[in-house]
Protein backbone atom coordinates (compact mmCIF):
# COMPACT_ATOMS: atom_id res chain seq x y z
CA UNK A 1 0.00 0.00 0.00
CA UNK A 2 1.29 3.43 -0.92
CA UNK A 3 0.03 6.15 1.45
CA UNK A 4 0.40 9.66 0.08
CA UNK A 5 -0.44 12.47 2.51
CA UNK A 6 -1.47 16.01 1.63
CA UNK A 7 -1.66 18.40 4.55
CA UNK A 8 -0.90 21.95 5.65
CA UNK A 9 2.63 22.76 6.67
CA UNK A 10 3.59 25.63 8.99
CA UNK A 11 4.15 27.84 5.94
CA UNK A 12 0.61 27.08 4.72
CA UNK A 13 1.85 25.30 1.62
CA UNK A 14 -0.03 22.20 0.55
CA UNK A 15 1.84 19.05 -0.36
CA UNK A 16 0.47 17.58 -3.57
CA UNK A 17 1.43 14.35 -5.28
CA UNK A 18 0.78 13.86 -8.96
CA UNK A 19 -0.86 10.57 -9.82
CA UNK A 20 -0.50 9.28 -13.39
CA UNK A 21 -3.63 9.06 -15.51
CA UNK A 22 -4.89 5.48 -15.57
CA UNK A 23 -3.76 4.62 -12.02
CA UNK A 24 -6.64 3.91 -9.64
CA UNK A 25 -6.45 6.20 -6.62
CA UNK A 26 -8.56 6.69 -3.51
CA UNK A 27 -8.33 10.01 -1.66
CA UNK A 28 -9.68 10.41 1.87
CA UNK A 29 -10.59 13.93 3.03
CA UNK A 30 -10.63 13.65 6.82
CA UNK A 31 -12.09 16.00 9.40
CA UNK A 32 -9.83 18.36 11.38
CA UNK A 33 -8.60 16.54 14.52
CA UNK A 34 -10.54 13.48 13.37
CA UNK A 35 -7.91 10.76 13.26
CA UNK A 36 -6.71 9.27 16.53
CA UNK A 37 -10.10 9.50 18.26
CA UNK A 38 -10.21 5.77 19.12
CA UNK A 39 -13.73 5.90 17.77
CA UNK A 40 -15.67 6.62 14.58
CA UNK A 41 -13.01 8.38 12.49
CA UNK A 42 -10.41 5.73 13.20
CA UNK A 43 -12.91 3.02 12.25
CA UNK A 44 -13.61 4.77 8.93
CA UNK A 45 -9.90 5.11 8.19
CA UNK A 46 -9.32 1.45 9.05
CA UNK A 47 -11.85 0.35 6.44
CA UNK A 48 -10.27 2.53 3.75
CA UNK A 49 -6.72 1.45 4.63
CA UNK A 50 -7.76 -2.22 4.63
CA UNK A 51 -9.17 -1.88 1.11
CA UNK A 52 -5.99 -0.19 -0.13
CA UNK A 53 -3.84 -2.86 1.48
CA UNK A 54 -5.80 -5.78 0.02
CA UNK A 55 -6.13 -4.35 -3.49
CA UNK A 56 -2.89 -2.39 -3.81
CA UNK A 57 -4.85 0.73 -4.72
CA UNK A 58 -2.98 4.02 -4.27
CA UNK A 59 -4.20 6.05 -1.32
CA UNK A 60 -3.94 9.75 -0.55
CA UNK A 61 -5.04 11.50 2.61
CA UNK A 62 -6.00 15.17 2.82
CA UNK A 63 -5.86 16.63 6.33
CA UNK A 64 -7.25 20.19 6.43
CA UNK A 65 -6.82 22.41 9.47
CA UNK A 66 -10.39 23.70 9.21
CA UNK A 67 -13.52 23.58 7.04
CA UNK A 68 -12.36 26.49 4.86
CA UNK A 69 -9.22 24.63 3.87
CA UNK A 70 -11.30 21.48 3.38
CA UNK A 71 -13.40 23.33 0.79
CA UNK A 72 -10.26 24.45 -1.02
CA UNK A 73 -8.89 20.91 -1.04
CA UNK A 74 -12.18 19.50 -2.33
CA UNK A 75 -12.37 21.95 -5.26
CA UNK A 76 -8.70 21.42 -6.08
CA UNK A 77 -9.19 17.66 -6.08
CA UNK A 78 -12.02 17.99 -8.61
CA UNK A 79 -9.84 20.17 -10.82
CA UNK A 80 -6.89 17.77 -10.62
CA UNK A 81 -8.84 14.54 -11.13
CA UNK A 82 -11.70 15.34 -13.52
CA UNK A 83 -9.74 14.00 -16.49
CA UNK A 84 -8.02 11.11 -14.71
CA UNK A 85 -9.17 7.51 -14.74
CA UNK A 86 -10.56 5.74 -11.67
CA UNK A 87 -10.17 8.46 -9.05
CA UNK A 88 -12.31 8.25 -5.91
CA UNK A 89 -12.77 10.87 -3.21
CA UNK A 90 -14.23 9.92 0.17
CA UNK A 91 -15.42 12.91 2.16
CA UNK A 92 -15.46 12.04 5.83
CA UNK A 93 -18.03 14.08 7.68
CA UNK A 94 -21.51 15.59 7.62
CA UNK A 95 -19.71 18.84 8.47
CA UNK A 96 -18.59 18.85 4.81
CA UNK A 97 -22.12 18.56 3.46
CA UNK A 98 -22.34 22.30 2.77
CA UNK A 99 -19.08 22.14 0.82
CA UNK A 100 -20.41 19.29 -1.31
CA UNK A 101 -23.68 21.13 -1.95
CA UNK A 102 -22.00 24.35 -3.08
CA UNK A 103 -20.93 22.97 -6.44
CA UNK A 104 -20.62 25.38 -9.34
CA UNK A 105 -21.63 24.57 -12.91
CA UNK A 106 -17.99 24.03 -13.81
CA UNK A 107 -17.55 21.66 -10.88
CA UNK A 108 -20.67 19.75 -11.93
CA UNK A 109 -19.04 19.29 -15.33
CA UNK A 110 -15.95 17.93 -13.59
CA UNK A 111 -18.05 15.51 -11.55
CA UNK A 112 -19.68 14.26 -14.76
CA UNK A 113 -16.29 13.87 -16.44
CA UNK A 114 -15.02 12.02 -13.41
CA UNK A 115 -17.94 9.58 -13.50
CA UNK A 116 -17.42 8.90 -17.20
CA UNK A 117 -13.83 7.88 -16.43
CA UNK A 118 -14.76 5.50 -13.61
CA UNK A 119 -14.35 7.99 -10.78
CA UNK A 120 -16.67 8.57 -7.83
CA UNK A 121 -17.23 10.92 -4.88
CA UNK A 122 -18.73 9.59 -1.64
CA UNK A 123 -19.85 11.70 1.31
CA UNK A 124 -20.55 9.68 4.43
CA UNK A 125 -22.49 10.75 7.51
CA UNK A 126 -24.95 12.55 5.24
CA UNK A 127 -28.66 12.05 4.58
CA UNK A 128 -28.64 14.49 1.66
CA UNK A 129 -29.33 13.93 -2.03
CA UNK A 130 -26.56 15.78 -3.88
CA UNK A 131 -26.21 15.72 -7.65
CA UNK A 132 -23.07 13.95 -8.80
CA UNK A 133 -22.15 12.72 -5.30
CA UNK A 134 -23.17 9.54 -3.49
CA UNK A 135 -24.08 9.80 0.18
CA UNK A 136 -24.41 7.20 2.92
CA UNK A 137 -25.42 7.41 6.55
CA UNK A 138 -25.65 4.82 9.32
CA UNK A 139 -28.74 5.24 11.45
CA UNK A 140 -28.11 5.40 15.20
CA UNK A 141 -31.77 5.35 16.18
CA UNK A 142 -32.37 1.61 16.61
CA UNK A 143 -29.08 0.76 18.28
CA UNK A 144 -29.46 3.74 20.61
CA UNK A 145 -33.02 2.66 21.42
CA UNK A 146 -31.65 -0.75 22.39
CA UNK A 147 -28.95 0.86 24.55
CA UNK A 148 -31.60 2.96 26.29
CA UNK A 149 -33.80 -0.05 26.98
CA UNK A 150 -30.81 -1.95 28.40
CA UNK A 151 -30.05 1.00 30.72
CA UNK A 152 -33.47 0.69 32.36
CA UNK A 153 -32.26 0.06 35.91
CA UNK A 154 -29.97 3.10 36.03
CA UNK A 155 -30.17 6.83 36.11
CA UNK A 156 -28.81 7.69 32.65
CA UNK A 157 -26.43 10.45 31.61
CA UNK A 158 -26.33 11.18 27.88
CA UNK A 159 -23.30 13.27 26.86
CA UNK A 160 -23.32 14.89 23.42
CA UNK A 161 -20.37 16.67 21.83
CA UNK A 162 -22.49 19.42 20.33
CA UNK A 163 -26.04 20.72 20.04
CA UNK A 164 -28.13 20.60 16.87
CA UNK A 165 -26.18 17.85 15.14
CA UNK A 166 -28.68 15.65 13.22
CA UNK A 167 -26.68 12.46 13.69
CA UNK A 168 -26.24 12.94 17.44
CA UNK A 169 -29.80 14.19 17.89
CA UNK A 170 -31.04 10.97 16.27
CA UNK A 171 -28.99 8.88 18.70
CA UNK A 172 -30.21 10.91 21.67
CA UNK A 173 -33.83 10.53 20.55
CA UNK A 174 -33.43 6.78 20.12
CA UNK A 175 -31.77 6.31 23.50
CA UNK A 176 -34.37 8.38 25.34
CA UNK A 177 -37.23 6.57 23.56
CA UNK A 178 -35.89 3.16 24.62
CA UNK A 179 -35.16 4.39 28.13
CA UNK A 180 -38.56 6.06 28.57
CA UNK A 181 -40.32 2.89 27.41
CA UNK A 182 -38.60 0.61 29.92
CA UNK A 183 -36.81 2.44 32.74
CA UNK A 184 -37.46 1.41 36.32
CA UNK A 185 -39.55 3.54 38.64
CA UNK A 186 -37.51 6.23 40.36
CA UNK A 187 -34.84 6.48 37.64
CA UNK A 188 -34.39 9.34 35.16
CA UNK A 189 -32.21 10.45 32.25
CA UNK A 190 -30.44 13.77 31.66
CA UNK A 191 -28.67 15.15 28.58
CA UNK A 192 -25.48 17.24 28.71
CA UNK A 193 -23.88 19.10 25.78
CA UNK A 194 -20.12 19.54 25.91
CA UNK A 195 -19.92 22.44 23.42
CA UNK A 196 -21.89 24.69 21.10
CA UNK A 197 -19.59 23.93 18.15
CA UNK A 198 -17.68 21.13 16.44
CA UNK A 199 -14.80 21.63 18.89
CA UNK A 200 -16.84 19.43 21.21
CA UNK A 201 -15.58 16.39 19.33
CA UNK A 202 -11.98 17.18 20.35
CA UNK A 203 -12.25 18.25 24.00
CA UNK A 204 -11.21 15.16 26.03
CA UNK A 205 -9.94 17.23 28.97
CA UNK A 206 -13.27 19.04 29.30
CA UNK A 207 -15.13 15.74 29.12
CA UNK A 208 -12.81 14.31 31.77
CA UNK A 209 -13.36 17.19 34.21
CA UNK A 210 -17.14 17.13 33.73
CA UNK A 211 -17.32 13.37 34.24
CA UNK A 212 -15.02 13.48 37.27
CA UNK A 213 -17.18 16.19 38.86
CA UNK A 214 -20.34 14.15 38.27
CA UNK A 215 -18.76 11.12 39.94
CA UNK A 216 -17.53 13.24 42.88
CA UNK A 217 -21.02 14.64 43.50
CA UNK A 218 -22.28 11.27 44.72
CA UNK A 219 -21.08 9.07 47.54
CA UNK A 220 -21.07 6.20 45.04
CA UNK A 221 -21.65 6.91 41.36
CA UNK A 222 -24.17 4.42 39.93
CA UNK A 223 -25.33 5.95 36.61
CA UNK A 224 -25.18 4.58 33.06
CA UNK A 225 -23.29 7.00 30.79
CA UNK A 226 -24.01 7.17 27.05
CA UNK A 227 -21.25 9.29 25.44
CA UNK A 228 -21.72 10.68 21.93
CA UNK A 229 -18.47 12.60 21.91
CA UNK A 230 -16.13 11.41 19.17
CA UNK A 231 -12.55 12.00 20.27
CA UNK A 232 -13.72 13.66 23.50
CA UNK A 233 -15.06 10.33 24.71
CA UNK A 234 -11.61 9.22 25.86
CA UNK A 235 -11.93 11.78 28.66
CA UNK A 236 -15.05 10.05 29.99
CA UNK A 237 -13.33 6.66 29.92
CA UNK A 238 -10.34 8.03 31.83
CA UNK A 239 -12.56 9.57 34.49
CA UNK A 240 -14.47 6.32 34.95
CA UNK A 241 -11.18 4.44 35.34
CA UNK A 242 -9.71 6.92 37.81
CA UNK A 243 -12.47 6.73 40.42
CA UNK A 244 -12.35 3.59 42.56
CA UNK A 245 -15.64 4.28 44.41
CA UNK A 246 -17.56 3.85 41.18
CA UNK A 247 -20.34 1.42 40.38
CA UNK A 248 -21.48 3.32 37.30
CA UNK A 249 -21.09 2.08 33.75
CA UNK A 250 -20.27 3.65 30.38
CA UNK A 251 -21.43 2.44 26.97
CA UNK A 252 -18.61 2.15 24.43
CA UNK A 253 -19.06 4.53 21.50
CA UNK A 254 -18.83 3.59 17.80
CA UNK A 255 -16.21 0.84 18.29
CA UNK A 256 -15.32 -1.79 20.89
CA UNK A 257 -13.94 0.28 23.78
CA UNK A 258 -13.89 -2.43 26.44
CA UNK A 259 -10.08 -2.49 26.44
CA UNK A 260 -9.95 1.22 27.31
CA UNK A 261 -12.10 1.12 30.42
CA UNK A 262 -13.09 -1.53 32.96
CA UNK A 263 -16.58 -0.02 33.30
CA UNK A 264 -17.77 -0.83 29.73
CA UNK A 265 -20.24 -3.78 29.69
CA UNK A 266 -21.19 -3.27 26.03
CA UNK A 267 -20.36 -0.98 23.10
CA UNK A 268 -22.43 0.60 20.35
CA UNK A 269 -20.74 -0.56 17.14
CA UNK A 270 -21.10 1.60 14.02
CA UNK A 271 -19.81 -0.40 11.05
CA UNK A 272 -18.54 2.57 9.05
CA UNK A 273 -15.23 0.91 8.18
CA UNK A 274 -16.98 -2.15 6.81
CA UNK A 275 -19.46 0.00 4.89
CA UNK A 276 -16.72 2.08 3.25
CA UNK A 277 -14.75 -1.06 2.39
CA UNK A 278 -17.88 -2.47 0.71
CA UNK A 279 -18.38 0.72 -1.31
CA UNK A 280 -14.79 0.59 -2.51
CA UNK A 281 -15.09 -3.11 -3.37
CA UNK A 282 -18.14 -2.29 -5.51
CA UNK A 283 -16.26 0.52 -7.24
CA UNK A 284 -13.31 -1.76 -7.94
CA UNK A 285 -15.69 -4.34 -9.42
CA UNK A 286 -17.37 -1.74 -11.63
CA UNK A 287 -20.68 -1.80 -9.74
CA UNK A 288 -22.64 1.42 -9.47
CA UNK A 289 -23.15 3.17 -6.16
CA UNK A 290 -26.67 4.22 -5.10
CA UNK A 291 -27.14 7.97 -4.98
CA UNK A 292 -28.04 7.62 -1.30
CA UNK A 293 -28.21 4.86 1.31
CA UNK A 294 -29.35 4.81 4.90
CA UNK A 295 -28.19 1.74 6.81
CA UNK A 296 -29.27 0.69 10.29
CA UNK A 297 -29.58 -2.39 12.46
CA UNK A 298 -31.69 -4.21 9.88
CA UNK A 299 -28.96 -3.75 7.24
CA UNK A 300 -26.07 -4.63 9.56
CA UNK A 301 -24.86 -1.05 9.85
CA UNK A 302 -25.04 -0.92 13.65
CA UNK A 303 -25.43 -3.17 16.67
CA UNK A 304 -24.44 -3.53 20.31
CA UNK A 305 -21.45 -5.69 21.21
CA UNK A 306 -21.57 -7.28 24.66
CA UNK A 307 -18.29 -7.75 26.53
CA UNK A 308 -18.16 -10.89 28.71
CA UNK A 309 -14.69 -9.72 29.84
CA UNK A 310 -16.43 -6.98 31.82
CA UNK A 311 -17.25 -9.53 34.51
CA UNK A 312 -13.64 -10.64 34.86
CA UNK A 313 -11.96 -7.23 34.52
CA UNK A 314 -14.36 -4.97 36.43
CA UNK A 315 -13.07 -4.13 39.92
CA UNK A 316 -16.55 -3.62 41.42
CA UNK A 317 -20.01 -4.96 40.59
CA UNK A 318 -23.50 -3.88 41.59
CA UNK A 319 -26.50 -6.09 42.36
CA UNK A 320 -28.30 -4.65 39.30
CA UNK A 321 -25.84 -6.34 36.95
CA UNK A 322 -23.91 -8.84 39.07
CA UNK A 323 -25.40 -11.77 37.15
CA UNK A 324 -23.17 -12.28 34.06
CA UNK A 325 -26.27 -12.87 31.93
CA UNK A 326 -27.89 -9.53 32.87
CA UNK A 327 -27.10 -7.58 29.72
CA UNK A 328 -27.39 -10.58 27.42
CA UNK A 329 -30.96 -11.12 28.62
CA UNK A 330 -31.82 -7.46 28.09
CA UNK A 331 -30.23 -7.52 24.64
CA UNK A 332 -32.20 -10.60 23.60
CA UNK A 333 -35.38 -9.15 25.08
CA UNK A 334 -35.30 -5.79 23.29
CA UNK A 335 -33.31 -6.19 20.06
CA UNK A 336 -36.27 -7.04 17.85
CA UNK A 337 -38.28 -4.20 19.38
CA UNK A 338 -35.41 -1.78 18.67
CA UNK A 339 -35.25 -2.86 15.03
CA UNK A 340 -38.99 -2.34 14.62
CA UNK A 341 -38.77 1.09 16.26
CA UNK A 342 -35.96 2.04 13.88
CA UNK A 343 -37.98 0.90 10.90
CA UNK A 344 -40.96 2.99 12.05
CA UNK A 345 -38.66 5.98 12.71
CA UNK A 346 -37.27 5.82 9.17
CA UNK A 347 -40.80 6.02 7.75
Amino acid sequence: MLLLTACSKDNDETVTVETPTGVATVTYLVTPNGLGDNSYNDAAAEGIFAFAHVTGTRLRMLQPKDETEAGTMYRQWLTDNATKDSAVLIIGSSAYEAIARQTSAAEQDRLQSLKERGGRVLLFESDADIEGISTVIISRYGVSYLAGAMSQNFNALVMSAVKDNPLLDEAISGFLAGYDAHHAEGTAAEVFYLSDGVAGFAMPDSAYHFMASKIAQKFVFRDMVFPLLGGSGIGVLRAMNDEEANLGLVIGSDVDQSALCSRVPFSMIIQIGEVLHRYLDDWKAGREWPSHQRLGMNEGGADLMLHPSFYTNSPALDDRYRDPETFQRLYDMYKEEAMKKEEAYEK
